[in-house]
């Protein structure tokens, strides 16, 4: 049983716990065990990258997340790294980088609909500014990064972090519009993880192409995206060389609250996926075909918080707890009882 603390920003005292049950399987066991790994040394997790999709959440609005990223994007603009690199004697760079994108609500939201392309290019910005690392060369950073000292190096996290967030944030938007529902996640990273836990031929029937509510999946710490999320994105601005299939068994997880997939959705999805493949000159590319989907690894429990497991009242229940405060497994626990807006931690782990 591994129990998920969850509490309000405002007031940490005021907390919802989730228990989850870990599947009987051979890749559950593995992350059981990176888990508790993570739990023991007491490693920090990515408070920024927790909650995506929770678009009723007055406490954490689009507002907010806007008004977060163009800070975040004015520190970088403000930061000559052409000048830094001059003074630093790092003389690897000569041209200055400006994201110059309309990020404002007027240029997102447009007569309904979230201009979720616009954030596509927000990351693609990140991935120059950090560098387009690849499976086979994770060490490789942008001369930007290189020379950026840590609370820049920090602030060009975040801009990945805040795309994630906004991306998520604007594609429920647009499901609560055209459908009337939406898909929030919980999001559990760390900030150090082993990499030595490689999925193999036992772990593939673990890997399914759909959702269902209350389904505990592995997180991915697959560097760019795979092809499957890319394809999900609709992501035209990565390149082919940036997509990856999942490598590593992780201590990283994630919590689906959204809708089922049905038997159909899951075809469709299948079907534009191979014709996506097609499109970009992948159809051949056997690597494109291994582990689509997410790994499940677990299930909430919703009896034991709830008393009901309806899709819309849990959502209404956890609306508002958007701060991971602890997680317990057995007899291990780890609190984190910073917040987000309490960056120390994160700008130690960039230094």
């Amino acid at each position: 049983m591994v129990r998920l603390v969850l509490s309000k920003t405002d007031n940490v005292n005021d907390q919802l716990e989730l228990h989850i049950e870990t599947f009987d399987s051979v890749t559950a066991k593995k992350w059981h065990d990176l888990l508790k790994i993570n739990l023991q040394k007491k490693v920090p997790i990515k408070k920024h990258v927790a909650m995506h999709g929770w678009i009723m959440d007055q406490s954490r609005t689009l507002r907010h997340i806007l008004d977060e990223l163009n800070n975040t994007i004015d520190h970088i603009n403000n930061f000559n790294f052409a000048k830094h690199a001059y003074i630093t004697k790092q003389a690897i760079i000569k041209k200055d980088f400006n994201i110059g994108l309309d990020l404002s609500m007027d240029n997102l939201v447009i007569n309904g609909t979230f201009n979720l392309d616009i954030v596509n290019q927000l990351h693609d910005k990140f991935v120059q500014l950090e560098g387009a690392k690849t499976i086979d060369n994770l060490h490789s950073v942008s001369p930007y990064f290189q020379i950026a000292p840590a609370e820049i190096r920090w602030q060009i996290s975040k801009i990945n972090n805040l795309s994630h967030e906004l991306f998520h944030w604007g594609m429920e938007y647009n499901n609560w519009h055209n459908v009337k529902y939406y898909n929030p996640e919980i999001h559990v990273h760390y900030y150090d993880n082993k990499d030595n836990e490689y999925f193999v031929d036992e772990d593939e029937d673990c890997f399914k192409k759909g959702f269902k509510f209350g389904r505990v999946y592995l997180g991915d710490t697959t560097v760019g995206k795979t092809y499957w999320d890319a394809f999900n994105d609709d992501d035209d601005h990565i390149n082919n060389s940036e997509l990856e299939p999942p490598q590593n068994i992780t201590a990283d997880f994630h919590v689906w609250l959204g809708n089922t997939s049905s038997v159909e959705e899951i075809k469709m999805r299948e079907t534009k996926y191979w014709k996506w493949l097609y499109n970009r000159g992948l159809r051949d590319e056997p690597l494109a075909n291994k582990r689509l989907g997410q790994a499940e690894i677990g299930q909430i429990d919703f009896r034991k918080t709830f008393n009901n497991e309806v899709p819309n009242l849990v959502q209404q229940n956890i609306n508002g707890y958007n701060n991971i405060y602890a997680i317990i497994l057995d007899d291990y626990k780890s609190t984190y009882e910073w917040l987000m807006s309490e960056e120390e931690i994160d700008i130690q782990q960039h230094a």
